[in-house]
């Protein structure tokens, strides 16, 4: 009779410490077939719908869950993850007083955490999983906002990395953080633009901006990365 009574006690505070922790998940899913290719063309940008098929960077789905002090985000995309100098995964996961992100490069992996209120030193490190078709990683959390104010990824292939004016592939989850969002039509691939999902609708699209490639600085993204890494390897 103790015995059970004792039993009984701890499935009650089990019950309550599992209950008092708070979880928070979202899923952004993407369709297939949205890869766009940008290149420069007489110093503007145009971008397409990809002629060529590139699922190891076709982004299906991006999610994020924050459970016990911990945010993980997953990326999946309808092939298999490569490692590749050219390609780059990445995501972000913002709040009102923390920012979160995660680079894949060439098996270069990075997780970082900065709070933005207290100037406080990032929190770095390279928790990173692949399997297959996706891409997984943990890290504590920073702040004390657990609501995401903005939570995006994206994964894209360059002909040569950091070069600025390269030409690139990529998908962006939601589509409104493409580059060529908003120009012309939505340039989500999803068939809603002008009969075709294409900017422009005729599978073009143009850019004016030729301070560098959009969406992402390349260069700054490796040089960043670069430097993180270094610090990382140096804490451990």
């Amino acid at each position: 009779m103790k015995l059970c009574k004792i039993s009984m006690l701890m499935i009650g505070v089990l019950v309550l410490l599992l209950s008092s922790i708070t979880v928070s998940a979202e899923t952004e899913t993407d369709p297939t077939g949205d890869v766009y290719h940008a290149k420069m063309i007489d110093s503007v940008w145009s971008y397409q719908l990809s002629v060529d098929s590139k699922p190891y960077i076709d982004i299906t789905e991006l999610t994020y869950t924050i459970s016990g002090g911990q945010l993980t985000l997953s990326m999946k995309v309808s092939g298999n993850i490569q490692s590749s100098e050219n390609i780059a995964y990445m995501a972000w996961f913002n709040t009102s007083d923390a920012t979160y992100q995660m680079y894949l490069i060439n098996d270069q992996k990075l997780v970082m955490g900065m709070n933005t209120e207290n100037g406080s030193m990032p929190v770095m490190n390279s928790d990173i999983t692949i399997s297959g078709d996706t891409i997984t990683c943990s890290i504590e959390l920073v702040g004390t906002d657990d609501t995401s104010l903005e939570f995006w990824g994206s994964a894209m292939e360059y002909t040569e990395i950091g070069i600025k004016n390269s030409e690139w592939w990529g998908d962006f989850t939601p589509g409104t953080y493409a580059p060529f969002w908003g120009q012309d039509g939505d340039g989500d691939g999803d068939g809603d633009t002008n009969g075709g999902g294409d900017v422009n609708g005729d599978g073009s699209g143009s850019g004016t901006d030729g301070d560098g490639t959009p969406g992402f600085e390349a260069i700054a993204v490796i040089t960043a990365l670069a430097i993180a890494i270094i610090i990382l390897r140096r804490r451990k």
